[in-house]
């Protein structure tokens, strides 16, 4: 799933930016990916302060009283690397913004073809800061693979199928529990019964008796579990909020 975080004080300004993106993911046929709005800087530090992470920041210079410049190296300071788009009505700040290591200084009004553009460049540079590759041992040899692509495993025997995003499975000889232990050092995953492990990176909704996964893909949850991996899934994607 690809997090973008999208902070600007002008409700205008979130709602336009926010369809260009959702239209940028339908162009692109991305269905993993999710905008998160934040009305001003202090919202989105404090989403950072609960340990949020997002993929792509895309920020205002003027935000409410605080310059985007100040909240971007706020960002860096907290060792994360997510590309960072700005967007701005004069480029006079553009010196300090580069300092931080920004990916793209943007005018508005947007051109959606340079956004665009600038959405392209901010995904591929993500998926190398976001890149958690493992080792597995499977019936092939050993097999390495970015974590961020697994949707789940399955037990089965004395096996566990691991399932990718472009539904290719890989077989390794582990228990459920060994397999996790390899997968927890990544982060982001959650056992599912005595038979699944699931990526929570890749969950787009949990309900009382299944986690629904993109790319159409399901996962059922055993009888009274729901609450417990929906706080699991709530407390990973979002602001550890219950719906």
């Amino acid at each position: 799933m690809i997090r973008i975080a999208l902070c600007d004080d002008e409700s205008k300004i979130l709602d336009e930016v926010s369809q260009y993106i959702n239209k940028y993911a339908d162009k692109k046929n991305i269905q993993s990916l999710e905008v998160f709005p934040f009305d001003s800087a202090r919202s989105l530090k404090n989403a950072l302060d609960d340990d949020k992470s997002f993929d792509i920041f895309v920020l205002d210079v003027y935000i409410d009283k605080e310059m985007g410049t100040a909240l971007a190296k706020n960002i860096r300071r907290r060792g994360i690397d997510s590309p960072i788009i700005f967007l701005t009505t004069s480029v006079e700040h553009a010196p300090q913004g580069y300092e931080t290591g920004t990916l793209r200084y943007l005018i508005k009004p947007l051109d959606p073809k340079k956004f665009y553009e600038a959405l392209d460049a901010a995904i591929l540079q993500a998926e190398k800061v976001n890149e958690r590759m493992i080792a597995l041992k499977t019936e092939n040899g050993i097999e390495t693979i970015n974590a961020n692509h697994i949707m789940y495993s399955e037990a089965h025997e004395h096996y566990q199928y691991i399932v990718l995003s472009d539904r290719r499975q890989i077989k390794v000889r582990n228990t459920v529990t060994e397999l996790l232990t390899v997968l927890m050092r990544s982060g982001g995953f959650v056992r599912v019964g005595s038979a699944y492990i699931v990526n929570l990176r890749n969950v787009k909704n949990v309900s009382t008796y299944r986690m629904d996964l993109y790319n159409d893909m399901s996962i059922p949850i055993p009888r009274g579990k729901h609450i417990e991996i929906k706080k699991a899934f709530w407390d990973y994607q979002y602001e550890g909020q219950e719906d």
